[in-house]
């Protein structure tokens, strides 16, 4: 009865107890009653012969104030703990088995074998610059050390957000020099002679490939990218370096392979 008599009221806005009788054939002594307790309420008020409609609409509230404030919950976790944690997380977001590996091999190689003692919270960016000279002196390429130092950045970076530690170990991983592009090599004849012989003794599965980018003049990369190989792009990539350090040539960029005599094959 309560309801269905605002109903009616809201639509009217203006009306007579008859009115509600009538549109709702509803009982008049119930009618009477209940109109006594929404005037009570304030719902509908009296105007000389006529009632009026008048509770007033909640507003619907479009926006609220969220407290972004991190509760910092000063956690115990050790640094083997937190690489753990950090590595189900990187798992969850799907990135690619190579990138897992990679994240893997970096934390096993080099940041567990350091700060296996530490506690998360502790470490300081006296810490990072000293883990930093550590690398250095075990003759870690610099390449390697800004990938680790990048890492450890992102691991700490992730339980600070968390709001697990304290933010007191915020360092930034700043190249002071631009790194020199590696030369391009351009083989001698005697050295596609040398390639070759590598290639037969030990590296069968990558003459037909070599020949293609000798004869088509295309890339390395080009071939990884265009077409499916049966041997994975990361393998293939991987004798083409020890290839290359057979060659004396690590430094060197050749897997375009220019030579000086591309009709000697």
């Amino acid at each position: 009865m309560h309801d269905k008599i605002l109903k009616i009221a809201k639509k009217l806005k203006t009306f007579t107890l008859d009115d509600l009788i009538i549109m709702g054939d509803l009982d008049e002594n119930l009618t009477i009653e209940t109109m006594n307790k929404l005037v009570t309420e304030n719902k509908i008020k009296l105007a000389g012969k006529f009632f009026e409609y008048t509770e007033v609409q909640q507003r619907k509230e479009n926006y609220r104030i969220i407290n972004k404030n991190i509760e910092v919950k000063n956690s115990e976790i050790t640094m083997i703990e937190a690489i753990k944690t950090f590595l189900i997380i990187c798992k969850n977001k799907n990135l690619s088995d190579w990138t897992l590996k990679t994240y893997k091999t970096l934390f096993n190689s080099q940041i567990i074998p350091y700060f296996k003692e530490f506690k998360l919270k502790n470490i300081a960016v006296e810490d990072i610059s000293k883990f930093k000279i550590y690398m250095q002196n075990n003759k870690t390429s610099e390449r390697r050390v800004k990938n680790i130092l990048a890492l450890l950045n992102q691991l700490i970076k992730y339980f600070q957000n968390e709001g697990c530690i304290e933010r007191t170990c915020i360092f930034k991983v700043k190249r002071l020099e631009k790194e020199p592009k590696r030369e391009i090599q351009i083989l001698t004849k005697n050295q596609v002679e040398q390639l070759f012989s590598i290639l037969k003794a030990e590296y069968k599965y990558l003459l037909s490939l070599v020949e293609k980018i000798m004869k088509e003049k295309i890339k390395l990369a080009e071939i990884l990218q265009a077409e499916t190989q049966q041997i994975s792009p990361r393998k293939i990539r991987k004798d083409f370096f020890k290839i290359k350090q057979k060659l004396n040539l690590e430094n060197f960029m050749f897997d375009d392979l220019r030579f000086s005599d591309l009709g000697q094959i």
